[in-house]
């Protein structure tokens, strides 16, 4: 290295500038790191950041088809509790009669009473109440006859395919009538209809004023 700064020197000094020693030391020094400054910034230092954003873009698409296999690897296990949820969906919708089935259940229902030697006074389909994703039918019934027959109509209802709810159950004003007591019973039956729709949720700030 000496040897070279040296003769850089002695050329400086023969061809160009009779200048102090410190000085050509210093020029030469400058001629040698020149070529490696100007590797550094017109070829390193570019592709180094292409290379850096290169390996980034690798370790993201290395990252997502590292998911892609483990989805692939689980994709048996997906597919059969995905057909298993869908089982058991549909077995559950099946409780839950969609309109076209509405009104054979009601018709099943009044059936059902007059098997059970029930005199309907009335059956009065009300207004369906929208719940989410489903719909209440709420039934107001008025009926008479002995209590035993009353209790197994009720059972009858409990154990149709359909859900179907008795509630405020009331009996009274009995009557003999031969060798049976009748009594007049009224309740409300609900059953309910799937509607797959999920009701609009209130804003609270729109509640609070």
């Amino acid at each position: 290295m000496k040897k070279s700064n040296t003769a850089i020197a002695t050329f400086i000094d023969l061809r160009y500038l009779p200048l102090e020693l410190k000085y050509k030391v210093a020029i030469a020094v400058f001629l040698l790191l020149l070529p490696v400054v100007l590797f550094f910034f017109v070829s390193y230092q570019p592709n180094y950041q292409k290379i850096t954003t290169l390996s980034d873009q690798q370790a993201k698409i290395e990252e997502k088809l590292k998911e892609i296999r483990t989805i692939l690897q689980n994709r048996p296990k997906l597919q059969q509790e995905f057909d298993t949820t869908r089982a058991a969906f549909e077995d559950a919708s099946k409780l839950l009669p969609k309109d076209k089935e509405i009104p054979k259940l009601l018709a099943d229902i009044s059936a059902l009473g007059r098997t059970a030697g029930l005199d309907f006074l009335t059956f009065k389909p009300q207004a369906d109440v929208p719940k989410d994703f489903y719909a209440e039918i709420p039934i107001d019934i008025d009926l008479i006859g002995p209590y035993h027959n009353v209790g197994f109509f009720f059972d009858q209802v409990s154990k149709l395919d359909r859900i179907v709810s008795v509630l405020n159950v009331k009996m009274g004003t009995p009557k003999k009538e031969g060798n049976e007591t009748l009594l007049n019973s009224n309740c409300k039956l609900i059953t309910y209809r799937f509607t797959n729709v999920e009701l609009p949720k209130s804003n609270p700030k729109n509640t609070t004023k």
